[in-house]
Order: C-alpha cells, then sequence, then structure tokens
C-alpha cells in the first residue's frame, strides 16, 4: 500500500518533523508513505488514488473504523490512498472526507495525529499491540 499526506502547509517545528520521521520509520513495516508539501496539490492528486480529504465537515472514525476503511481499501484493489490535509488549493472532489477532531487543532500537531492514526490502524489490521 502506497500512502501520500499531501499539505500546502510548510512544517516549522522541530518536534513536528521529529514525529512526522518516527512514524513514518515505524510505517515502513506495513506501506509506503510520504509527505509532500507543495502549492500545486492538483498534480499530486492522482485518478488512481483513493482521495481522503481531511475536513472539519467531514466524518469522525474511531481508529478500528479507519483501520477497517484502509483493510477494505486494500482489499478491494485501492493500493494507493491520499490524504489532503489543506483544501485550501484544491477545488475537485474527495472520495472520503474525513474530520479528526472537533476540537480546533493547530495544524501541525494535527498532521502528527493523522501519521499516529495511520500507524495505529495498521496495528489494528495487523492484531498487534499498539503500546510497546
Amino acid at each position: 500500500m502506497k500512502i501520500k499526506i499531501v499539505t500546502s502547509k510548510k512544517i516549522k517545528n522541530r518536534f513536528t518533523k521529529d514525529a512526522i520521521k518516527e512514524y513514518a520509520k515505524r510505517l515502513t513495516r506495513y506501506c509506503k508513505i510520504q509527505l509532500n508539501v507543495t502549492n500545486k496539490i492538483e498534480k499530486e492528486i492522482k485518478n488512481d488514488s483513493y482521495l481522503i480529504k481531511i475536513s472539519n465537515s467531514g466524518k469522525m472514525l474511531t481508529s478500528e473504523e479507519l483501520a477497517d476503511k484502509t483493510s477494505s481499501l486494500a482489499i478491494s484493489g485501492n493500493s494507493h490512498i491520499t490524504f489532503l490535509f489543506d483544501d485550501e488549493h484544491y477545488v475537485g472532489n474527495a472520495d472520503f472526507d474525513l474530520k479528526i477532531s472537533n476540537m480546533d487543532i493547530d495544524n501541525e500537531l494535527l498532521l502528527i495525529v493523522l501519521y499516529e492514526q495511520i500507524y495505529r490502524a495498521y496495528r489494528i489490521i495487523n492484531n498487534e499491540p499498539y503500546h510497546k
């Protein structure tokens, strides 16, 4: 499975970069994941990718539901998932709108939560304990 996270917001804080690096390293066991920071969002959205837009108006999922969704996408032949983390520069439709929290959260912290939830989903899919 290939997962791409696309955003136009540059990462400024060191702790955010470190957290993303750590989760990306952990995820190498399960998938290929990449973060693309660009203002050319349209070029990053491929037709063969299942597009999940992070949105305040999206549907909230539990960790287990995200794991089920990820697993069912893989089973149905969708080997590419793109998470659109910033929809200011994208006018197209997504396959799914995901809301991460009802609270207002800093974008960089929200990005860390997204990485953590993707990692948690793969741990659930593989029947592995989450905590080390």
